[in-house]
């Protein structure tokens, strides 16, 4: 791979068909499709193969958990009253949110010190996951996840296929947002990669999390579980969308 990433420039120069994924180590592919083509098949792959962005929220959920020490939850957005209307919830939900018990290992004294300071032990996350990012979806992508997930401490867009050039307008983006990336494999989700890390939001947005608990009861269950952890110090690992445990 390094003897053809010794030719890129070359390579790109002779056709504008060769195109490059972001995720190291880095693919290179010919498509004679535009890139607004590229995401209408996607889209028709969705459609006909059952959803295919709804078969990698347990992949996301295995690769948090395993990997990060995340407790995923998913969010259906089917599930919200829309009482705002058709549209009102627009780029309201993300698709998996979770929590990282930051007192995990803590001395038990620290644990109760910390449990009288409300959110010292935790960090929350919010996730908005996508099939394939090129130039044609990258800003409304990376939009929608601010819209629906900058409520968190930690933010994220994930996406299986990443486009190389649509890379250069994420870093700019993301920098800006505090928003980060994530390349999910779902062949191998254990080695998934965060290709840019979100910064850390120190407070919480609670007018949009108090929005999405009115209109979502799944929402509305993770904030419940959130409390039950700071009431009882515990994390019952079946309340959670832990792929594993629901093989159990």
């Amino acid at each position: 791979m390094s003897e053809i990433g010794a030719y890129k420039k070359r390579i790109l120069s002779i056709s504008s068909n060769v195109k490059i994924t972001a995720e190291r180590p880095k693919k290179y592919y010919y498509s004679a499709k535009s890139d607004v083509q590229e995401i209408k098949d996607a889209e028709k792959v969705s459609r006909t193969n059952g959803h295919p962005e709804h078969d990698s929220y347990p992949v996301l959920c295995e690769y948090l958990y395993n990997e990060l020490n995340i407790y995923p939850k998913r969010i259906d957005e089917k599930k919200s009253s829309n009482s705002k209307g058709n549209n009102g919830n627009k780029w309201l939900h993300p698709d998996i949110v979770g929590l990282k018990n930051l007192s995990d290992g803590w001395d038990r004294d620290v644990v109760s010190c910390a449990g009288k300071h409300a959110f010292n032990k935790t960090a929350l996350w919010s996730f908005e996951v996508k099939i394939k990012i090129n130039l044609s979806n990258v800003r409304e992508y990376f939009f929608q996840t601010v819209s629906n997930s900058s409520w968190a401490n930690y933010s994220y867009l994930v996406a299986q296929s990443v486009e190389e050039k649509a890379m250069d307008e994420l870093r700019i983006l993301c920098s800006g947002h505090n928003i980060g990336l994530i390349q999910l494999n779902c062949e191998n989700p254990s080695e998934s990669q965060i290709l840019i890390p979100a910064i850390e939001k120190k407070e919480l947005d609670w007018d949009m999390i108090d929005r999405i608990t009115k209109e979502n009861p799944d929402f509305k269950e993770f904030i419940d579980l959130i409390t039950e952890f700071y009431q009882t110090g515990k994390i019952k690992e079946r309340d959670w969308d832990i792929p594993e445990m629901k093989q159990v």
